[in-house]
């Protein structure tokens, strides 16, 4: 899980756990889209395959509501300093795992990246601002993608990979694009390689 809208969310997401910023840490009309990619290794192949993807991404959905639920008629969960300490409770999670994981004893430069691009974080992120602002949300699932389908600097990033993107409105008719993957691509092809 990641969010690619908006482009600095991992930098507010930071400033808001080391306390440099408080939420809500976007405005209520700041379109907040999310990306889910499935198949990372051996892309998704077949019937069974994609049918294991469309229930995982049900489930993922269903945990989605769940949480803004749970935020939007639990006043506690709404509370900005628990939720910065969970975000430091798991950060300190994440240091650990990956203190354990470096066998060299080398110094992790990259472990602010990590934690700022986390799963569990942003999700909790987002399912926070949705309750906050009440939005209406939705969630669009793609098929395997095809190499024809794809700007062809991405084709080896996603070929045969199955995306589900989420955004903080009702529907896609309701974006600013023809197609809600269009932005995702966008993002996807300015990222360096």
């Amino acid at each position: 899980m990641g969010v690619f809208m908006p482009r600095d969310f991992p930098n507010r997401v930071l400033n808001f756990i080391n306390g440099k910023a408080n939420l809500p840490f976007t405005q209520k009309d700041e379109l907040i889209a999310t990306f889910y990619i499935f198949g990372k290794d051996h892309k998704v192949n077949g019937e069974l395959e994609i049918t294991y993807v469309k229930d995982i991404a049900r489930k993922t959905m269903e945990g989605i509501a769940r949480q803004v639920r749970i935020h939007a008629i639990n006043p506690i969960s709404m509370n900005q300093e628990l939720l910065r300490e969970n975000f430091n409770k798991r950060s300190m999670q994440i240091l650990i795992d990956s203190n354990s994981k470096n066998t060299e004893k080398k110094v992790n430069f990259d472990i602010t990246k990590r934690i700022s691009r986390d799963p569990t974080i942003l999700s909790d992120c987002c399912a926070w601002h949705l309750a906050y602002y009440k939005q209406d949300y939705f969630f669009k699932l793609f098929n395997p993608l095809r190499s024809n389908e794809l700007p062809s600097n991405i084709v080896q990033q996603l070929e045969g990979r199955m995306i589900m993107l989420g955004f903080n409105v009702k529907n896609s008719s309701t974006l600013p694009y023809d197609d809600p993957i269009i932005p995702f691509f966008q993002w996807l092809g300015e990222l360096p390689t």
